[in-house]
């Protein structure tokens, strides 16, 4: 019989938050996080704005970390909120295992002119150079600031790494090899590498003078994704190991599935099939059918072909109970934050089962024909959810879902 794993802490930094409690009031709020970009100068590109992590100064890394890459200390920060919000002490989880969702790391530290052909010495590359870009270090440095000794695992599929990853963490639990899992992700989806291979994709949005209202899921008049930085932790625990300690428990999480397009790696897909495979796949797991879904927490990256494939997804699971399915995209307030995604939606779901409560899709104006469904625009709805589902699609092919329910 497969073991019961529940949510029973959340850490974040996020351009709508550095908590969990702030990062919902926000979004319930419709707040914008997304702003012109001060991280770097931006005037080479032509989207010049994002959602970008606001840091206290003393969040800010010393000089004796300097080598340590955004990434990792993102999601270094999450992981602690997240273990003290789940009322543990790092002393008490040592054996722990660590499964975390990240995309690409160090993009912050890189030097353009190390891939120069011909300009770059010998010297200019260091040793750490080669151990920061491991998209593994933000786990790896987890483990080690926190004495935790469990299984160290990072999963990289693009967009979807930290939906997979939870979903490695939810079966590690389930077949018992595992009692506390810390999972999720992080990706710095602010960077030059990003703006300009998205830009060049035609990818971006280009609203630079009114970036509160760039980024537009499901609207007609969607003209590209925003790009955001994120990192969202939590800690995942086997039900009677939580309950035996008097942990508070946001949602369970009774489903996963996943499935590839074999379709190319950098061009979108253009079948809904895939996505509606790994839906199917995570209600099958999670014994739920669609009609009992109440919140769907959506990629809705405001991409004019993937919003519309999103949609036809819902309809060929959902059928005719798509249109009573309440489903929006927290991307309309914070921009896209890669990697981190499926941590981050399920943040949103897990809040919404807890509070009773959705956040609204913002910036919808003009309902597009093709993406038909109930997205909660512009106002946040009070909604009981006993069930909701996290979607997310990573270029390269991988599509993952999550079903999350109260418990």
């Amino acid at each position: 019989m497969r073991k019961r794993v529940v949510i029973t802490g959340i850490g974040v930094r996020s351009p709508l938050g550095n908590t969990a409690q702030d990062f919902f009031a926000n979004a319930l709020a419709g707040k914008s996080g997304i702003a012109p970009i001060t991280k770097f100068d931006p005037s080479p590109f032509p989207s010049r704005i994002a959602g970008q992590i606001q840091e206290p100064d003393s969040s800010r890394r010393p000089d004796s970390d300097h080598k340590v890459p955004n990434v990792a200390r993102w999601s270094l920060g999450a992981a602690r909120d997240a273990i003290q919000d789940a009322g543990l002490e790092p002393s008490g989880c040592r054996t722990a295992d660590i499964v975390l969702g990240v995309s690409i790391s160090a993009l912050d530290g890189l030097n353009p002119e190390m891939f120069i052909e011909g300009h770059a010495s010998q010297g200019q590359i260091q040793p750490h150079d080669l151990v920061r870009l491991n998209p593994a270090f933000a786990a790896a440095w987890i483990s080690q600031e926190l004495g935790l000794n469990g299984e160290i695992v990072n999963i990289t599929t693009a967009c979807s790494s930290s939906t997979s990853a939870i979903g490695y963490a939810l079966r590690l639990i389930q077949s018992g090899e595992s009692s506390c899992v810390l999972t999720g992700g992080a990706d710095e989806g602010v960077s030059p590498i990003f703006l300009g291979a998205f830009a060049n994709a035609h990818c971006l949005s280009r609203r630079n003078n009114d970036p509160e209202h760039a980024s537009r899921p499901f609207e007609r008049n969607r003209d590209g994704n925003v790009q955001a930085d994120a990192a969202c932790i939590m800690v995942l625990e086997e039900y009677g190991h939580a309950l035996a300690r008097g942990a508070r428990v946001y949602a369970e999480v009774t489903g996963f599935g996943s499935a590839g397009d074999a379709a190319h790696a950098l061009k979108m897909p253009q079948s809904e099939a895939p996505g509606a495979q790994a839906i199917r796949k995570a209600l099958r797991q999670a014994s739920r059918e669609p009609r009992e879904i109440d919140y769907y927490s959506a990629l809705g990256v405001a991409h004019p072909w993937v919003d519309v494939l999103e949609t036809r997804s819902i309809k060929a699971v959902f059928k005719e109970d798509a249109n009573k399915l309440k489903a929006s995209s927290v991307r309309s307030m914070m921009g896209h934050p890669l990697g981190a995604s499926g941590g981050i939606q399920t943040l949103v779901a897990a809040q919404a089962i807890r509070h009773g409560a959705v956040p609204p899709t913002i910036n919808y104006e003009d309902p597009d024909p093709e993406c038909d469904l109930d997205y909660v625009p512009n106002e946040a709805r009070a909604l009981r959810v006993e069930h909701a589902l996290v979607y997310t699609f990573g270029n390269g092919g991988n599509h993952s879902a999550l079903v999350l329910s109260a418990c």
